[in-house]
């Protein structure tokens, strides 16, 4: 009878066999929520181990600070324009005043950009830009910044001209190696007028974003909701207050940060 118990002990190894391949196969008993049933060690505490956290929501630009940067770490700038950029700003002097759209750009306090100079008149389009695109990159900037369209809108100059003009800029300053910049055109109360500079502004948009240029929009700070300009950001109908150039300074600042610094 023995070879009797012999097999019978064979048949209960070979079943405990069988029983520890379907567990291993199978993995861990889970709960009716779909759940494993192991646990998490328990802490020093008692306590079971907080979840990791979420993957953050990508941030907008509202939530990037806007504390200063340290001068030797700003990229090099020179401001390419019209009155908007000019301003109350003398370029043989160097100093800028409050009434240039990138004041608050190049300040102490919550400045992005070290300033080279300013290239910008009274009254000039896109056209006269494009066509001082060579003396902007030779004062060796790291970057252009254009605010430039509303004398073509005054002018009642097609988009499309206004982007071939920026693209003649565009390709002289990345012919050096250079970044480019450029500012969206700020609202008009005259209905037609404003039409066109929202045609502009879509027509600019459109191009930076296939072309690699930095879109700076400077002027939705300004724009009201049913278009026109905001009450108390310009006192002629073209141009911004100081507090306007605060507003345009500060839209600017929250994308030119994140541009990587110390090119």
């Amino acid at each position: 009878m023995a070879w009797v118990w012999r097999v019978l002990g064979a048949f209960a190894a070979l079943a405990a066999l069988l029983a520890l391949s379907v567990a291993v196969a199978t993995g861990p008993i889970r709960t009716s929520a779909g759940a494993a049933s192991t646990q998490e060690p328990a802490t020093a505490g008692g306590e079971a181990p907080a979840a990791a956290p979420s993957p953050s929501a990508s941030v907008s630009l509202e939530d990037i600070p806007l504390g200063p940067i340290p001068y030797d770490r700003r990229l090099r700038a020179v401001f390419l324009g019209d009155s908007i950029t000019r301003g109350m700003t003398e370029p043989a002097s160097g100093e800028v005043g409050d009434r240039s759209w990138f004041y608050g750009v190049i300040d102490d306090t919550a400045g992005v950009l070290a300033y080279v100079g300013t290239i910008a008149e009274n009254g000039m389009t896109t056209d006269w830009m494009a066509s001082q695109a060579w003396n902007a990159v030779a004062l060796s900037p790291d970057i252009v910044v254009v605010h430039g369209g509303t004398n073509d809108v005054s002018g009642e100059v097609e988009p499309a001209a206004v982007v071939a003009n920026l693209e003649e800029i565009r390709r002289v300053v990345t012919s050096v190696g250079m970044r480019l910049a450029v500012c969206t055109v700020p609202p008009r109360n005259e209905p037609d007028a404003e039409a066109r500079a929202i045609a502009v502004n879509t027509a600019i948009a459109a191009w930076a974003e296939a072309n690699g240029v930095i879109l700076l929009d400077t002027a939705a700070p300004l724009r009201a909701p049913g278009g026109g300009w905001k009450k108390g950001m310009t006192e002629d109908g073209l141009h911004p207050t100081p507090e306007a150039v605060a507003l345009m300074s500060e839209a600017a600042n929250r994308v030119l940060r994140t541009i990587p610094l110390g090119v």
